[in-house]
């Protein structure tokens, strides 16, 4: 009975997710629709192409925030898709698009306000048919630099179609479809002070001829600029280092034991083991299969042995801090092999295992077991033995180990990190849904059926 109301709690949870997931992207439709102002000519009709810009482009699993970026981002992705009309009943020929690499501040006027063509890059450009398919050579990839010219990206689809496709075709046939992937910079723009935004009004064109008229036809995007949110990072580290200080005085004043060489040692070896199983194990064999299994990377389900071994640690050593300890040789050993030494990411790990360790704080010595105490890390056995139990209580503490951790780690990381220190503004409306709530999920189930997994470690630890 138990595992059936398990597995409909999981169900209703993934459908939950999903319909979450389907909410929000409606909503991105209706947040993309307003920053995308369609200028159309005056030769409306069958032959009036279909313009869209749409990005920055991202992992859909975790988009983000659209036409938005930080500064001094060194550059993103842009998608310009052009649609030449089914109902065209002739093919267009001499066919270019131009986009504007700067554009002009329009917000606040007054501030003189460009991005950059990212030149350091490929231009890619896709051409597909009516049924989706691409034409035989596409996509294909060519040189920034022989794109870029004073800020303007000149695209001669007609020229670059007659060497790619089979049979030297230069005509765009009706139903066809351009995309065009291209890259901005905004590694050169500080904002001022007093300015939090600014808002860069683009242009891109297409020009083609169709039955011997040339028609023109424009499209205006913006995209706004925003501030690094520097201050959610110093915050961060002020209050990781400062609450693992007082957890560490309490510590001095008795209120639980000392660390021992031993739980040292085991916190570093543990630490180690969560790098191989990540770094090694994880992203070279494992999590490549696992993601392309639908909700497994939303749930985390490739964090069961990280997970595995975090509760471990927290079962052997049994005191505040073992888990941001370990999180943190985890996140050494990763910089020093993987990464580069960033003093600024050390901040990461206690920002997800510090809630956990004041979880173990309250619970203390009876942590992952079924003994009702709380704050009392020194218990004497023969008291511990008389304590009333509550069934199922520890695995209701390592799932709320596990919902801390994944919640934790997963907001810090989008809400603080990554927007500081990659430049990256994700869309937390859809990520806090889509990744921070199901990867607690998982992380909190994951570390519930690990409990009776660690006690077995434990016990062995201890009469080996």
């Amino acid at each position: 009975m138990r595992k059936v109301m398990l597995f409909v709690a999981l169900l209703l949870t993934a459908l939950f997710v999903v319909e979450v997931a389907r909410g929000i992207q409606v909503l991105a439709e209706s947040e993309g629709t307003p920053l995308i102002i369609v200028v159309l000519g005056d030769e409306e009709g069958l032959y009036a192409v279909k313009m869209n810009v749409t990005g920055p482009l991202g992992n859909p699993i975790r988009p983000q925030r659209p036409f938005t970026v930080i500064e001094g981002r060194r550059y993103f992705t842009m998608r310009l898709t052009i649609i030449y009309p089914e109902v065209a009943d002739k093919p267009a020929d001499n066919f270019i698009v131009f986009i504007d690499g700067r554009g002009k501040c329009i917000e606040p006027a007054t501030l003189n306000l460009t991005l950059a063509p990212y030149t350091g890059g490929e231009i890619t450009i896709n051409i597909m048919k009516p049924d989706g398919s691409s034409l035989s050579g596409f996509p294909t990839r060519v040189s920034a630099r022989t794109v870029w010219s004073n800020g303007l990206g000149t695209v001669n689809i007609s020229f670059i179609l007659s060497n790619v496709s089979e049979g030297a075709m230069h005509a765009i046939e009706p139903g066809w479809t351009i995309e065009i992937t291209y890259s901005l910079s905004a590694g050169h723009i500080s904002l001022p002070a007093g300015v939090d935004r600014a808002v860069i009004e683009l242009n891109c064109s297409a020009v083609y001829t169709v039955n011997g008229r040339r028609i023109f036809k424009p499209i205006t995007y913006r995209i706004t600029v925003i501030r690094a949110p520097m201050w959610r990072l110093f915050v961060v580290i002020g209050l990781a280092f400062g609450t693992f200080a007082i957890l560490q005085v309490l510590g001095y004043m008795g209120w639980f034991r000392r660390y021992t060489d031993t739980d040292l040692v085991v916190m570093a070896t543990v630490g180690a083991a969560q790098t191989v199983w990540v770094q090694i194990i994880g992203r070279q064999l494992v999590f490549p299969i696992l993601d392309r299994i639908p909700f497994t990377y939303n749930f985390a389900v490739g964090d069961f042995p990280y997970i595995l071994l975090l509760v471990i640690a927290i079962a052997i050593v049994r005191k505040p801090g073992a888990a941001s300890l370990t999180l943190f040789v985890y996140n050494i050993v990763s910089e020093i092999g993987w990464y580069g030494i960033n003093p600024l990411w050390w901040a990461y790990p206690f920002a997800q295992g510090l809630p956990v360790d004041f979880y173990i704080f309250l619970r203390g010595r009876a942590i992952f077991t079924n003994k009702l105490s709380f704050l009392r890390s020194e218990i004497p056995e023969e008291e511990f033995v008389r304590l009333p139990e509550v069934r199922g209580l520890r695995y209701i503490d390592g799932f709320i180990v596990g919902l801390l951790r994944g919640f934790f780690m997963q907001v810090s990381l989008y809400y603080v990190f990554f927007p500081c220190l990659f430049r990256l503004e994700y869309w937390m409306e859809y990520v806090f849904w889509w990744i921070c709530i199901p990867w607690s999920i998982g992380n909190a189930i994951e570390a519930a059926i690990s409990v009776p997994i660690a006690e077995r470690v434990e016990k062995a630890i201890v009469f080996a």
